[in-house]
C-alpha cells in the first residue's frame, strides 16, 4: 500500500507512520508553482526509510502549442524533483484542475499531443516511464479513441467498493489503484488517500 501527500495534508508526522511502502510526494502544478510541503514530504520520508515517487498535477493550457506547453511543464517537473531524494515513481496526475470543475479547454487530440509530449519529455530527462494517473471518466472523456497511452503504467482511481475498478478504454490492466480517498494512516491528521499496487 501506498499513500499520496500533498499540502493539504498538512503538517505529517513520518515517525508515525506504520504499514505504508512508499509515499508520493506532490511535485507541482502546472509551471512554476511547488507544493508548499514538498521539500518537507520528500525529506520527511526518505528519513523515515520510505521510498520517495511525485507526481506533477498537470494544467494543460490552451491557447498556446501544446507540446511546448507539455514540454515546458515537464522539464519543470523534471528540475523539481532532480533536487529533492531520488524517485521511486513518477506520475501525471489527469483530472479537473479544481473542486469547482475548472478543466483544461484541450480536446482530445489536443490533449494527446500535451500528455504524449510531457511523458516523452519526463522520461527522457529522468529515465523513468511515468505512470498516468486519473479516473475513467475523465480519461475516457479526454483521450481520443484508439490512443496509444495503454503502454503506460494506469494508477486509477475508483473509490467505490467494488472487487476491480472499471478501466478506461486503452488499458488491459492497472499498474495501481487509488481505492479510497478517505483513508487513516498514524502521522497524517484527517483523511489520506489509500493506493494499492495489482496484486496486493
Amino acid at each position: 500500500m501506498f499513500i499520496d501527500l500533498s499540502s493539504n495534508n498538512g503538517t505529517v508526522d513520518f515517525s508515525q507512520i506504520t504499514g505504508v511502502d512508499e509515499i508520493f510526494v506532490r511535485a507541482c502544478l502546472g509551471y512554476g508553482d511547488q507544493d508548499a510541503n514538498l521539500s518537507t514530504n520528500a525529506n520527511g520520508a526518505a528519513g523515515a526509510g520510505l521510498p520517495v515517487s511525485y507526481y506533477h498535477f498537470a494544467y494543460p493550457h490552451g491557447g498556446v502549442d501544446p507540446t511546448t506547453d507539455a514540454q515546458k511543464q515537464a522539464n519543470y517537473f523534471a528540475d523539481t524533483v532532480g533536487a529533492l531524494p531520488q524517485a521511486t515513481h513518477l506520475a501525471v496526475d489527469c483530472e479537473y484542475q479544481n473542486a469547482a470543475g475548472k478543466d483544461t479547454p484541450l480536446q482530445p487530440a489536443d490533449y494527446s499531443t500535451w500528455l504524449q509530449a510531457f511523458l516523452d519529455t519526463v522520461e527522457q530527462r529522468t529515465g523513468i516511464k511515468c505512470a498516468i494517473y486519473g479516473n475513467a471518466a475523465y480519461l475516457n472523456s479526454h483521450l481520443p479513441a484508439g490512443h496509444s497511452f495503454g503502454n503506460y503504467p494506469l494508477w486509477i482511481a475508483n473509490y467505490n467498493n467494488v472487487p476491480s475498478p472499471t478501466l478506461p478504454n486503452g488499458w488491459a490492466a492497472y499498474w495501481a489503484w487509488q481505492y479510497s480517498e478517505t483513508g487513516s494512516v498514524p502521522g497524517v491528521n484527517g483523511h489520506v488517500d489509500l493506493s494499492k499496487v495489482s496484486g496486493e
